[in-house]
């Protein structure tokens, strides 16, 4: 079963994707804090839900192999941080397991902001798109705004479930 699931994300994640420059890993490493999240099912980055995630670091491994994730979620209101490590499988494509088979892909890449794409295959089989708008800092302009909508609305999420985290974010700023 987690075969097939790993396959139907690879297939959505590689489908969705539109070419891209080489990353600068130096400049994706390091850390991040997450503004804005949108998802196709809003239960997802709802209140305790498992990808209403306060990011709060990024470090790709020095070839780019891997990405470890650290952030955290709410669980009855406490703050619960998370490490979570992603594998690249293929071309900007990374595979995780947290909250069922995640594939994870860097859409858009500027000095202060980051855009990634999560596609989720919860354990009941469940495909979720999850875009999140991450920042260096709590402030980023108006045009990483507008990239994050325009390919929020690219991937067929109504931008009335965009959410803003940043403004509810009362969790550590590290572990």
């Amino acid at each position: 079963m987690k075969i097939l699931l790993l396959t139907l994300v690879l297939g959505l994640v590689c489908a969705a994707q539109e070419p891209q420059s080489e990353t600068n890993f130096s400049l994706v490493s390091g850390e991040w804090k997450t503004i804005y999240a949108t998802s196709s099912n809003i239960e997802k980055i709802s209140e305790n839900g498992p990808f209403r995630a306060f990011v709060r670091r990024l470090d790709f491994d020095s070839e780019g192999d891997t990405i470890a994730f650290t952030f955290f979620v709410k669980v009855n209101g406490q703050c619960t941080i998370i490490h979570s490590v992603a594998t690249k499988i293929e071309g900007n494509v990374y595979i995780s397991d947290y909250a069922g088979i995640n594939g994870f892909k860097i859409l858009d890449l500027s000095e202060n902001a980051m855009i990634g794409y999560i596609l989720n295959v919860d354990e009941e089989g469940l495909v979720t798109k999850i875009i999140a708008l991450l920042g260096k800092g709590n402030d980023i302009n108006e045009e990483d705004i507008e990239k994050f909508k325009e390919l929020t609305r690219q991937r067929g999420i109504p931008e009335e479930n965009i959410v803003n985290i940043i403004n509810i974010d009362d969790c550590p700023t590290s572990d």
